[in-house]
C-alpha cells in the first residue's frame, strides 16, 4: 500500500496531463497556460521532498505523513471545484506540496522497517508496483476526462484517504533526538530547486521566468554545499554530499525520472500526430502497468546479486536502450518497439530505483536518512522536469524522436561512470 500511494503522487501529474485540452476549453485559457496546472505542481512536489524528509527525522514518520495526506485531499477537493485559471493553479501548488509527503516519507518509513536482502525484496516490490500505478495515470484520465470532465481527475488524490488505514501500522513514529527543521538550510534548498525546475520551464514559462530561476539555481545551490559543510546534521546531510556512491545514484535518479516523463510526453505526442486516440495510447501503456505487478520477481535477485553499485550501471545502461528504442518506435510509430521500450524503462526502474535507494540511505547516519532521502526524492523529481522540458523545448526542433536521442546521452554518462565504479581494481 505504501508503494500504490507513492504510485498516486506521480499519476496527479499523468492523469492531469492528457485532461488539459478539455480542461483548457472549460476554464476559457490556452493550452499553453494550462500547463502550467502540470508544471507548478511537479514544482511544488519536488521542493517540498527535503522539508518533509527532515520532518520525518524530527517528528517520526507517521505524523508529518498524514498531515501531508490532508493537505493533498484538501487542495484536490479545492481544485475540482475552481472556477479559473489561477485558482486551480493555487489549489495545485498546495497539492504538491502535501503530495510530497508521501515519496520521501514512504521511502524512509521501508528504509526503516527492514535490514538486509528483505530491505532489497520491498524496494523492489515498491518501484515495481508505484510505477505500475504512475503509468495507469493517462489511462485512468482518458478514461474519466471523456464521460465525466476534467473535475474528478483532478480529484484523484482522495483515494488515498482509503489506503491509509492500510498503512497506518507500518507507519514508525520513532523520532531522532536532537533533530531540527535548520529553516535556513530548507530556504536554500526550496531557493535551489525552485530554481532548478523553473529554469527547465523556457518552454511552458518563458525565457525571462527560466532565466530568473537558472540564475536562483546557481546562486543557492553553492550555498547549499557550504552549508552541508558547517552543518553536518542538518538538511543537506553532508555524509551525503561527501559520499560518492551516493552522489552518482544521484544520476541515476535524474536519469530514471528524466526518461520516463520524457517517453511520457513524446510517446502520446507522437501517436496523436498519427491519428491515435487517448484511449489508444492508454492501452499502449498496459503492458508496462502489467509488468510492474511481477517485476519485483525479476529485479529482487538481481540487485541481491549483482549490488547496489552495478545494479545501477545495469539500470543506467537500460535507460538508455529503453530511450533509443522509444525514438525509433516514435519515428516509425512501431506499437511492438514502443511497447518493448516502455518495458524495458520498467524493468530498469525496477532495479535501478531500490539500488540508489539503499546506497543513499547507507550513506548518512539513522539521525539524517529521512533529510537524506528527502533529498534524493527531490532530485528525482526534477529530473522529472528535465525529461518533460526536454522532450517540449527539443521536440518542435529535433522531433521527439530526437529529443529522446538525445535525453539518452545522461543515463548513458551515468553507465559510463557506473562502469567504472564497477570493474575489479588491478
Amino acid at each position: 500500500m505504501l508503494a500504490v500511494l507513492f504510485g498516486l503522487t506521480g499519476m496527479g501529474s499523468a492523469a492531469v496531463a492528457v485532461s488539459i485540452p478539455p480542461l483548457a476549453e472549460g476554464l476559457d485559457s490556452s493550452i499553453g497556460r494550462t500547463t502550467l496546472v502540470v508544471s507548478c505542481y511537479s514544482l511544488s512536489l519536488a521542493v517540498g521532498c527535503a522539508v518533509f524528509g527532515r520532518l520525518g527525522d524530527i517528528y517520526g514518520i507517521r505524523t508529518p505523513l498524514v498531515a501531508g495526506i490532508a493537505v493533498m485531499v484538501t487542495a484536490a477537493c479545492a481544485g475540482a471545484f475552481a472556477t479559473s485559471l489561477p485558482a486551480l493553479v493555487g489549489a495545485r501548488v498546495v497539492q504538491g506540496l502535501g503530495a510530497s509527503a508521501i515519496p520521501a516519507l514512504t521511502l524512509a518509513a521501508i528504509q526503516g522497517r527492514f535490514a538486509g536482502h528483505a530491505r532489497d525484496r520491498a524496494m523492489a516490490s515498491y518501484a515495481g508496483i508505484g510505477a505500475t500505478v504512475n503509468v495507469m495515470g493517462p489511462v485512468i484520465g482518458a478514461a474519466l476526462v471523456g464521460p465525466l470532465g476534467w473535475r474528478p481527475v483532478v480529484a484523484i488524490p482522495i483515494v488515498s484517504l482509503a489506503l491509509l488505514p492500510l498503512v497506518w501500522r507500518h507507519l514508525p513514529t520513532h523520532r531522532q533526538p536532537h533533530v531540527t527543521l535548520d529553516l535556513p538550510g530548507a530556504t536554500l534548498v526550496a531557493l535551489a530547486a525552485t530554481g532548478a525546475v523553473l529554469a527547465l520551464q523556457v518552454a511552458s514559462l518563458g525565457p525571462a521566468v527560466a532565466l530568473a530561476g537558472g540564475v536562483a539555481f546557481l546562486v543557492a545551490g553553492p550555498w547549499v554545499v557550504l552549508r552541508s559543510r558547517r552543518h553536518p546534521d542538518g538538511i543537506i546531510p553532508a555524509a551525503m554530499v561527501r559520499s560518492i556512491p551516493a552522489r552518482k545514484s544521484l544520476i541515476t535518479a535524474i536519469s530514471l525520472s528524466s526518461a520516463w516523463f520524457g517517453m511520457l510526453v513524446a510517446i502520446p505526442t507522437a501517436l496523436a500526430a498519427a491519428g491515435w486516440s487517448g484511449i489508444q495510447v492508454g492501452a499502449l501503456l498496459l503492458p508496462g502497468a502489467a509488468l510492474g505487478l511481477v517485476a519485483s520477481r525479476i529485479t529482487s535477485p538481481a540487485l541481491i546479486r549483482l549490488g547496489a553499485t552495478r545494479s545501477q550501471l545495469v539500470s543506467t545502461a537500460g535507460t538508455s536502450c529503453a530511450l533509443a528504442m522509444a525514438a525509433l518506435g516514435s519515428h516509425l510509430v512501431s506499437p511492438a518497439v514502443l511497447i518493448a521500450a516502455t518495458l524495458t524503462l520498467m524493468l530498469s526502474f525496477g532495479l535501478g530505483q531500490p539500488a540508489m535507494t539503499g546506497l543513499v540511505a547507507d550513506s548518512v547516519p539513522d539521525r539524517t536518512r529521512g533529510a537524506a532521502l528527502g533529498l534524493l526524492t527531490l532530485v528525482f523529481l526534477a529530473g522529472g522536469s528535465l525529461g518533460a522540458a526536454a522532450v517540449g523545448g527539443l521536440g518542435p526542433a529535433l522531433g521527439e524522436a530526437g529529443a529522446l536521442l538525445t535525453l539518452a546521452g545522461l543515463p548513458l554518462t551515468g553507465a559510463m561512470l557506473f562502469a567504472r565504479s564497477a570493474l575489479p581494481t588491478p
